[in-house]
């Protein structure tokens, strides 16, 4: 019996300094992956950092142009617009006036065709989501009389299919995208809020009580 006692004894001890070596590795790899995780981390944010510079290299304010295409019925229609060039300029023909006065150009960031397709407007909008989930203050609007498009670009035409999506959509998809991509280390809480400006009137359309709120211009500038 002291024989199996000193035995058992021995091997406990045994597997007892087997045990210690395996957990001080296992601590010394811990440790390894910590510093890991904290270069890694330091790198993303430098990363972050320097993909939001890019951004404000390009411009604080950007102003993009685009040409509707003729509906239908019109297609035998007369466009005033006589070339797009590549640096964000385009040449209006006024058909009233002749000379020098006929022509006038105007110059945008970019200027996007009638034959543009809804993803590659969203291209240059992209990026500009993940700034906002950086930190950063972001406003994509449209503008443009009744009838230029605004509804076209910002929202689509059809809404079962994504290819026609349009701003709005692809952005508040690629939103909760990356933000369920970093939901291990960022928690992010997304509020909506739909407005609408009209002859300098500011119309809140997700009112709960069903009234037709409104607020003047001015007012609005300050929320």
């Amino acid at each position: 019996m002291k024989y199996f006692f000193k035995e058992t004894k021995l091997e406990v001890k045994k597997i007892q300094s087997e045990w210690e070596e395996e957990l001080s590795r296992l601590e010394d790899h811990i440790k390894s992956l910590e510093v890991a995780s904290t270069s890694y981390h330091k790198v993303l944010e430098e990363n972050r950092l320097l993909y939001n510079e890019v951004q404000d290299l390009k411009g604080a304010i950007r102003v993009y142009c685009r040409v509707r295409p003729f509906l239908p019925g019109q297609s035998n229609g007369q466009s005033t617009v006589d070339y797009i060039g590549e640096n964000g300029d385009m040449m209006i023909i006024n058909p009233l006036k002749h000379g020098k006065d006929a022509r006038r150009v105007f110059s945008f960031d970019k200027v996007f065709g009638t034959t543009v397709t809804q993803e590659q407007i969203y291209a240059d909008t992209q990026p500009l989501i993940r700034s906002v989930l950086d930190g950063y203050n972001v406003c994509i609007f449209a503008y443009g009389q009744t009838g230029s498009g605004k509804t076209y670009t910002m929202s689509g035409p059809d809404l079962t299919t994504e290819e026609t999506w349009g701003v709005n959509y692809r952005a508040l998809g690629d939103l909760f995208h990356i933000s369920k991509e970093r939901s291990d280390s960022i928690k992010y809480e997304v509020f909506v809020q739909m407005i609408e400006i009209y002859n300098e009137q500011v119309r809140d359309l997700l009112v709960s009580d069903g009234s037709n709120r409104r607020y003047p211009l001015s007012s609005a500038l300050s929320f």
